[in-house]
């Protein structure tokens, strides 16, 4: 009898184990494969997709904000601080919740069980991270983000459209309200118009903008593609530290690129890199490697803008900032209770590092003079 008791303990010990190994497959399945890149979809679910697509809502901005496996803590400042403004100040009722989707990119691969369990849980409450086949750390930042790229252009084929795309990191702080206006600004002023035929090009009168169109001469004028944010041409090739450049042949410098604590392409400009990224070369810095892939495509509007700040290191804090970056989770919360409370970002506007406005006049080594504006 002790015999068989021992004989059934062990055999229903084993079947609990089976079961839980089966029910953590399952969930770990159900949550992460439906993003994964590699997984196929067959004709069925194709236009299950196209199907489902279609009766959505469709954005005009995909905000893409890379993240990091163990930065729930970011993730969850975020979505209770600037995510929730996608609703306010928006008149429109239709036009809520309409204008933007997000996705937190992490990459999966290599992750203990318990990163694993947690990811898969947190995916299961928000549905609001695209978690790609890939080692995520810094060194693959460059992959991660043409990835994140590659996956939107397959969404398209099955259903998923949109105008933009926001490339932010998740220690950034997105007035996400206030890019529903000015967007719609952009398109207006450049996008939908004839520039040749208003000058607004060479129009030095805004006090953040500075706009270069490059375009063959008999490409229409109303058919540009955006590549916004803040510009740099000067930057030195990096020879040392994590941005270190191994076998950067180009030029003395880097070509001029928009900083990567936020960035905004047309879709197009996305759909371009994602169907020719097996021709990319990957650098170190993911916004060098965009600034080098986009230099010599043509019909591409470059918008540099000083509401962007997005450099290695915040400039302080301005209202008239649309993206601030390199924030802690206590000043985006700040930053949020202010805009609720006050209508303003900034308890009181400070100034830490002084921005300028790019000359695209010049060659790229002069366009950057920093002076107190």
């Amino acid at each position: 009898m002790k015999r068989l008791h021992k004989f059934r303990v062990k055999y229903f010990k084993l079947i609990v184990s089976s079961l839980f190994s089966f029910l953590l497959g399952c969930m770990v399945v159900i949550n992460l494969v439906p993003i994964n890149k590699t997984c196929q979809l067959d004709d069925t679910d194709r236009e299950y997709n196209i199907m489902k697509n279609s009766k959505l809502k469709q954005p005009e901005l995909i905000v893409l904000i890379i993240s990091a496996p163990k930065n729930l803590e970011k993730r969850t400042v975020i979505r209770e601080t600037w995510l929730k403004l996608k609703n306010h100040n928006l008149k429109n009722e239709q036009n809520k919740d309409n204008f933007s989707r997000h996705y937190f990119v992490i990459g999966s691969l290599g992750l203990s069980v318990d990163d694993i369990l947690h990811l898969s849980s947190e995916q299961s409450q928000y549905n609001d991270m695209l978690i790609l086949p890939m080692h995520d750390s810094y060194n693959n930042l460059t992959y991660k983000v043409l990835n994140s790229f590659m996956w939107l252009n397959d969404q398209l084929d099955v259903g998923l459209d949109f105008k933009y795309v926001l490339k932010c990191d998740d220690d950034s702080f997105v007035r996400i309200d206030n890019l529903v206006h000015e967007i719609k600004q952009i398109e207006i002023m450049y996008l939908k118009s004839d520039i040749t035929k208003v000058n607004l090009i060479n129009d030095n009168s805004s006090p953040f903008l500075r706009v270069n169109a490059q375009l063959n001469k008999k490409t229409p004028t109303n058919h540009l593609q955006l590549y916004w944010g803040y510009f740099n041409g000067r930057a030195q090739i990096k020879t040392s530290g994590k941005w270190k450049e191994d076998n950067w042949v180009l030029c003395d410098s880097y070509l001029p690129y928009a900083l990567g604590g936020g960035y905004i392409l047309s879709k197009n400009l996305v759909r371009f890199l994602a169907r020719n990224s097996e021709y990319l070369r990957y650098y170190k810095s993911e916004d060098v490697s965009v600034g080098a892939w986009l230099s010599s495509v043509n019909n591409v509007l470059r918008i540099h803008d000083r509401r962007f700040d997005t450099e290695w290191t915040s400039r302080g804090c301005q209202n008239h900032h649309l993206v601030s970056h390199n924030l802690t989770a206590k000043q985006m919360q700040a930053m949020y209770k202010n805009i609720v409370k006050k209508g303003n970002m900034c308890e009181t506007e400070t100034t830490k590092r002084v921005s300028y406005l790019y000359d695209w006049n010049y060659p790229p080594s002069k366009c950057c003079s920093n002076k107190q504006i």
